[in-house]
């Protein structure tokens, strides 16, 4: 048998997938950690192994990523260090046995948790100890190398590998966990890998590459930053090489479980983009399964036969009773989507535009109607008594900024309202990435703008204290309009330690606020004057749990929810065919609109985002359009607003990669069909 390093210089070598989501979604508890199952549950652990190798991995990793004592200590279990990863390495190594295929069994090593001065106390030499420790125990159990993993700091990072090369020669894997941002949790960028490099020197790892973090398409860009990095160092050839191993895209809760979306054919579409960046380890982390390194095989293997490389080992079918649901690329060409001007817009295309009397007039707008919920059913009512819609609220999601800089959320808010848009919805730490407040960038709009403005209202962050405390606030700055939401847990963002409230959800948050509305807080005290709060809701169309979406929207509008704004949606039929199951829906809709930019956007998001769902007649127009893509993006998009713009009182558009031009000539496009039309309230 070749020796890995060997290997990895003439040919790619694939690793397994996801452990602990693999675990969780077998019956593992979030209670205990999973490396404990070791020692009590070996036959669980061993099959998954068994899986991953008969699917066609090359590289298995132990179930040892937290087995350091630092980690282990949470549960009580630091004296079992020894124990839990001799056991990881023996079981892994018994897998081998089983499938009969002479695959590498990897020693899992993950962080720390802990932080080195000056944002922690822990100390170096404490780190080393718990990796020399652990490692130790791997290097007794029989591992073939070490998998150093999802590392955030540069500084635990070359502590670990420093570790690795005092406990054995073992070739190292370093791999560092990337975000959609391209950066990891304590702000290093690919770029900043090379500054690990130079202070590794000699002992640096022999290959430097990418895991968790995100999904297939962000973690291929950080991959080609990393590879563009190091080649500047212009290191002898041979020195270093590359891994990707991504997540199964951006998760999302379902019933107290985390869902990944990108499914095996859509991961695999990336491993030759991998491959030819530069990696010669390809896999991938959570979310990830048998049936995704199934698919990334048969992506390898067609790259290694365009190079004369050969095929990697025959799979053997698994003897595990474990129902893995199919998922198949389609094989049918889906139909192509006529595009044709929208219903609703007519004019010139660049009616966004404005010259210095409208800026200053700018400064002066305020919203043209007193009271958001009020409005909004004075559109709804009017449709039904004439038939047809005498206005069309629009409103422009913007995110805060990253840091307290806020010109060009500014700039940006400006832009929109000057193209005619009602008022601008602004997100509260999205994706449970941290941002500035939604409360203080709605404030600072509404004083420098003059437009109205929606705040996304999370009780992630809150107590009951502080939740009724910062709606107090919003009445108190005449920031009346609000979105009750629950918010994504802090475990899907880039602050996965931090810990969530979650006091209530946004149903409780629906109570509290209408109760506030009628002059008490949720302890039933008088406040004095009541709260004029307008109050907004949250819909998922295309939830995959249509039962439980459809449950908890009426609990919302029993709570009193005054308006729904849905998830971007690309089809008619995603908002027509649930509300058929709602029944008439009381209270006015506001429609989720993403304009696609490129196909590539559209594969993302269908494939990485939780809760969007992009049709494959969209998704093949998008690809069909090529260059074009962002026109043909705008022009679907106002298409799907035009055929329902009998059912929704407005929209809600979120702009991508910050190209608020196109979307405020959309919004000036949409405005200017009603602008002989408009009421107030």
């Amino acid at each position: 048998m070749q020796s890995f390093l060997e290997i990895l210089k003439s040919r790619p070598i694939l690793a397994d997938g996801g452990m602990g989501t693999l675990l969780y979604s077998r019956g593992a508890s979030h209670e205990a950690t999973f490396e404990h199952l070791n020692l009590t549950k070996q036959d669980v652990v061993q099959q998954i192994h068994v899986d991953y190798i008969n699917a066609g991995a090359e590289i298995i990793e132990t179930n040892s990523f937290s087995g350091n004592r630092i980690k282990l200590a949470n549960y009580g279990l630091e004296g079992d260090v020894w124990k839990v990863n001799v056991w990881a390495a023996k079981i892994a190594r018994n897998a081998r046995e089983i499938a009969g295929q002479p695959v590498f069994v990897a020693g899992s090593v993950g962080p720390t948790g802990k932080l080195l001065p000056p944002l922690g106390e822990t100390l170096k030499d404490e780190l080393d100890y718990a990796y020399r420790e652990q490692m130790e125990a791997l290097l007794a159990g029989g591992v073939d190398l070490f998998f150093i993993e999802t590392m955030s700091s540069l500084e635990e990072t070359a502590i670990a590998i420093k570790a690795a090369r005092k406990v054995s020669k073992l070739p190292v894997v370093a791999q560092l966990s990337f975000s959609v941002e391209g950066h990891t949790l304590l702000g290093a960028t690919p770029e900043d890998a090379v500054k690990l490099l130079n202070e590794l020197g000699d002992e640096m790892p022999d290959v430097l590459g990418i895991n968790c973090g995100a999904g297939p398409g962000p973690s291929f860009d950080s991959l080609l930053r990393l590879t563009e990095a190091v080649k500047q160092m212009q290191l002898p050839e041979g020195k270093l090489t590359f891994s990707c191993l991504p997540n199964a895209g951006q998760p999302s809760l379902s019933g107290g479980r985390p869902v990944f979306m990108s499914k095996p054919h859509y991961c695999a579409s990336y491993i030759e983009p991998y491959l030819r960046a530069g990696a010669k380890i390809v896999g991938g982390c959570c979310g990830t399964t048998p049936d995704h390194i199934r698919a990334l095989k048969e992506s390898v293997e067609r790259y290694q036969k365009e190079l004369g490389l050969g095929t990697l080992p025959t799979e053997k079918q698994s003897t595990i009773l474990y129902d893995a649901d199919s998922d198949k690329p389609e094989v049918a060409e889906p139909p192509a989507i006529v595009v044709r001007s929208n219903a609703l817009a007519r004019g010139d295309a660049g009616a966004a535009g404005s010259d210095s009397g409208q800026a200053s007039a700018a400064e002066k707008r305020m919203p043209r109607y007193k009271n958001l919920a009020d409005h909004l059913r004075s559109i709804k009512q009017s449709e039904k008594q004439n038939g047809k819609t005498k206005d069309f609220f629009v409103s422009v999601e913007l995110d805060p900024p990253k840091g307290a800089g806020v010109k060009k959320l500014i700039q940006a808010a400006r832009l929109l309202a000057d193209a005619g848009a009602d008022a601008i919805n602004v997100g509260d730490s999205p994706m449970a990435r941290v941002r500035m407040s939604s409360l203080s960038a709605c404030q600072l709009i509404s004083q420098n703008v003059g437009v109205d403005t929606i705040i996304h209202f999370t009780t992630r962050d809150r107590n009951l204290m502080g939740m009724q405390a910062d709606l107090l606030g919003c009445q108190a700055l005449g920031l009346h309009n609000i979105l009750a939401l629950t918010g994504d847990p802090p475990a899907l963002g880039n602050y996965a330690h931090a810990t969530a409230v979650y006091d209530v959800d946004s149903i409780g948050l629906i109570n509290i606020i209408a109760k506030l509305n009628a002059g008490q807080d949720i302890a039933g005290n008088t406040i004095g004057s009541p709260l004029t709060l307008s109050i907004g809701c949250a819909l998922n169309p295309t939830a995959q749990n249509q039962g439980l979406e459809l449950e908890r929207i009426k609990r919302k509008l029993e709570a009193g929810a005054d308006f729904i704004m849905t998830q971007p949606i690309y089809q008619t039929s995603d908002l027509t065919d649930f509300l058929e199951k709602l029944g008439e829906c009381p209270v006015p809709i506001l429609i989720g609109i993403m304009p696609l930019h490129s196909s590539k956007h559209a594969e993302y998001l269908h494939n990485e985002v939780p809760g969007i769902s992009i049709p494959a007649d969209v998704r093949e127009a998008m690809r069909e359009a090529g260059e074009e893509g962002a026109q043909c993006g705008l022009a679907l998009s106002e298409k799907l607003l035009g055929e329902l713009s009998d059912i929704c009182q407005g929209t809600y558009l979120v702009p991508s990669f910050g190209r608020y031009d196109d979307m405020a000539a959309l919004v000036g496009r949409l405005k200017g069909n009603y602008a002989d039309q408009k009421v107030s309230v």
